[in-house]
């Protein structure tokens, strides 16, 4: 493997991995993005999930059992429902849609917190918005790997703390990503090659968890969520950008 392709993987793993510790995987959305500019799509995609899982791996257990189990129960069926819908519509769905609707939802749901703080989302703030916007994490994350926003977006609607925004988001995406290598596995993507890649690159990983914490440690909430309101917004221009020719 080229030098380059191997400082591209470990800056990848790097902010992954204090991604998922310190701001519930906001930044993951830039991941296979960048992988992308050595690698194919498909190889970026296969190569990124069991990068993920291991990433994943160490947030649970960095904020085990610190998670809202009710809630983290209440958004599972809708993301497995998600990604169901999502594999069903692969050929019939063209993603940079899929795309400019999640970032302009970012970008006035991020403008509305900024700005408006006073206005409430209340509406999502239910069953029915849980079942919701974890499915559209599902779909989001299997069609154009941005599962990402809609969540953050229904965490930060309910008022989730902290600690429990970041662990639920660890433990929900653990989840789904395990969900989605099943699918990767099926269809004979996953090589014996990619999994030694991403074994190779697990004490990167371990180096971006730990900065991660360190990170998460010295934030407290309301700058938390200020910050999490500012990368919504900075996702959201992310996403409509990178799709412009």
């Amino acid at each position: 493997m080229e030098l380059s392709a191997v400082l591209l993987i470990t800056l990848v793993v790097l902010l992954v991995g204090i991604s998922k510790s310190a701001f519930a995987g906001a930044l993951g959305v830039f991941a296979v993005p960048l992988l992308m500019l050595k690698f194919t799509a498909i190889e970026a995609i296969t190569l990124m999930l069991p990068l993920l899982i291991i990433a994943d791996a160490m947030s649970v257990k960095s904020f085990w059992k610190k998670w809202d189990t009710s809630l983290l129960f209440s958004l599972i069926p809708g993301a497995m429902l998600g990604i169901v819908i999502a594999n069903l519509l692969m050929d019939h769905i063209n993603p940079e849609y899929l795309r400019y609707i999640i970032a302009l939802i970012c970008i006035v749901f991020a403008i509305k917190n900024i700005l408006l703080k006073q206005l409430h989302l209340s509406f999502i703030n239910n069953r029915i918005g849980a079942y919701f916007m974890s499915a559209s994490s599902g779909v989001s994350s299997t069609l154009v790997h941005a599962g990402g926003p809609p969540l953050i977006i229904y965490f930060t609607a309910i008022g989730l703390t902290q600690t429990k925004f970041v662990a639920t988001a660890a433990a929900f995406f653990a989840i789904m990503n395990i969900i989605k290598l099943i699918g990767v596995v099926s269809l004979g993507l996953l090589t014996i090659n990619t999994v030694l890649i991403a074994v190779a690159f697990t004490p990167i990983a371990f180096i971006g968890n730990w900065l991660g914490i360190k990170l998460y440690s010295k934030i407290d909430r309301d700058l938390f969520l200020k910050v999490m309101n500012y990368l919504l917004l900075f996702l959201g221009f992310w996403l409509i950008l990178s799709e412009l020719k």
